[in-house]
């Protein structure tokens, strides 16, 4: 009895071996980051649970979505540097900042944001101010988690002419030379993607108006109150909402050309894109209107209309709506009238004797 107990223990432990084996090494293609094997729990839509503040967090990882993304190649334990066991204890937040799972190319070095953070703290948008002192409010400042939300690749068709979408006689030429295709498909994404906009210019709009449309934001750092709405206004804003792509964004004017998109600097700031000093030079590069002179750079995108800005348009704003309201309202009363006269033909007022 003691030696069938002995060879059933063996052959258990061979088949938790073998089924360890199978989940952990020979997982599909699509699962390439997942060294660990995260999806097994995390790829149910359901996946969630209450935390000490009372609230529910999900912890569903949609594996599409993941897949063609631009931390595809990350693999979880990259992120969640804390996560040794399974089942884990509770997660800790995520530093962008550490140094990261990937081997820098030009350098063979391990990759890391922390260049953004430097960029980030030299800009508009840094917690402290110019004498290293905490800002008031600094709370109210965007970090990685606000304007950064995972965006998809979109790849890029450059083969014989451009066009959005993937290129499959380039990926032709890629097939000479490499053989697995999740390699190929995974590269072109990764370098294509990156010649273009990540976003499009309604969808970074959108990312800067988390902050800039908030009324309470807007009120305790003395921002303008309508620099979303006023850019919606413009032609540019127009042709954003119509999803189209070859016009300006907010990152096109208020960051330096060939700068990193965290180096925004304040409007007094000489170096500043949008210092007074040097606005005409965003509007007359050769991506947008090259044959322009300086003076076509002194158009308002955020124009306001109101009596400190702009008191001609204003006024001549006010008159118009006093105007129209003469006429029309008056007007509007009289065919009202004459509608209730074509009703109640017969009807008449009683007078008092």
């Amino acid at each position: 009895m003691k030696y069938a107990r002995q060879v059933l223990r063996k052959h258990v432990n061979i088949i938790i071996v073998f089924i360890s084996i199978l989940l952990f090494n020979f997982t599909p293609a699509v699962f390439a980051a997942d060294i660990g094997n995260c999806l097994l729990c995390h790829k149910y839509p359901g996946i969630s649970r209450v935390d000490e503040n009372g609230d529910l967090r999900l912890f569903y990882v949609n594996e599409d979505i993941f897949n063609n993304s631009v931390h595809a190649k990350v693999n979880c334990e990259g992120c969640h540097t804390d996560i040794k066991k399974v089942p884990h204890d509770p997660a800790k937040k995520v530093d962008c900042l550490i140094e990261c799972h990937i081997t820098e190319p030009s350098t063979e070095t391990k990759f890391s944001h922390k260049d953004a953070e430097f960029f980030l703290a030299n800009s508009v948008h840094s917690t402290k101010d110019k004498d290293g002192n905490p800002k008031q409010f600094a709370e109210d400042m965007p970090t990685c988690k606000n304007c950064h939300d995972n965006p998809l690749y979109r790849p890029l068709s450059f083969f014989k002419k451009v066009r959005y979408g993937v290129s499959e006689a380039s990926l032709g030429r890629c097939r000479v030379c490499h053989k697995k295709d999740e390699f190929i498909y995974r590269f072109y994404n990764h370098v294509t993607t990156r010649l273009h906009k990540s976003r499009n210019p309604l969808n970074i709009a959108e990312v800067c108006a988390r902050c800039h449309n908030n009324p309470e934001i807007v009120a305790r750092h003395n921002l303008s109150t309508k620099a979303v709405y006023s850019y919606g206004e413009t032609f540019h804003g127009k042709a954003a909402r119509f999803l189209d792509e070859r016009i300006p964004d907010c990152l096109d004017c208020h960051v330096r050309k060939g700068e990193s998109v965290h180096q925004m600097l304040a409007n007094d700031n000489p170096l500043s894109s949008t210092h007074k000093d040097n606005r005409s030079k965003i509007c007359t590069n050769m991506d947008c209107h090259p044959s322009a002179t300086p003076k076509f750079a002194t158009y308002s995108v955020h124009a306001e209309f109101n009596k400190t800005q702009s008191p001609v348009q204003y006024y001549f704003t006010f008159f118009f709506i006093v105007l129209t309201g003469g006429t029309l309202l008056p007007l509007m009363g009289i065919i009202f009238l004459d509608c209730i006269r074509r009703l109640f033909p017969h009807a008449v007022i009683k007078r008092r004797k």
